[in-house]
């Protein structure tokens, strides 16, 4: 327990047991935190590999109804880690963009505006893929006014 106590900074007057506590804080910490991005039994990580295959079946409006869900998932996980921690948390880009994707192929750039603009309002990481998503957000909002009646 001693590497934990340096670890976490505890100074030596805390006990295994209050440690033992601390830890098991924490643990239960993460499982609110995950239980809060999972929906159907599943945390949202565990679909990856599910909407890549709708993608590539080009069953599109299965991966849109998913990734819809998903979205919600990734924002709940980061609100509840929020709010035990005290600290905003980043949101995950990758399904955001897997949506903009199928917009566009569908050409339904309002719903492509729509859901980059979700994301663009939530606190993010910085970094390219952060950029190359606004990028993407700024052609889209061309692309649909063009396509405006």
């Amino acid at each position: 327990m001693k590497w934990i106590k340096r670890f976490w900074g505890i100074e030596d007057k805390v006990t295994d047991s209050s440690a033992d506590d601390l830890i098991k804080a924490y643990e239960r910490e993460e499982r609110e935190i995950r239980n809060a991005g999972s929906f159907n039994g599943k945390h949202y990580t565990e679909y990856i590999e599910y909407i890549k295959h709708l993608k590539r079946e080009r069953k599109h409006d299965e991966a849109i109804k998913l990734l819809l869900e998903i979205v919600c998932a990734v924002e709940r996980e980061a609100q509840m880690a929020e709010k035990l921690r005290g600290a905003p948390c980043f949101i995950a880009p990758g399904y955001y963009e897997h949506l903009a994707i199928i917009y566009r192929k569908e050409k339904r750039y309002a719903k492509e505006v729509e859901i980059l603009e979700r994301y663009c309002d939530k606190t993010k990481a910085p970094g390219a893929r952060v950029l190359e998503l606004e990028k993407r957000l700024t052609k889209a909002k061309e692309l649909r006014d063009k396509q405006k009646p």
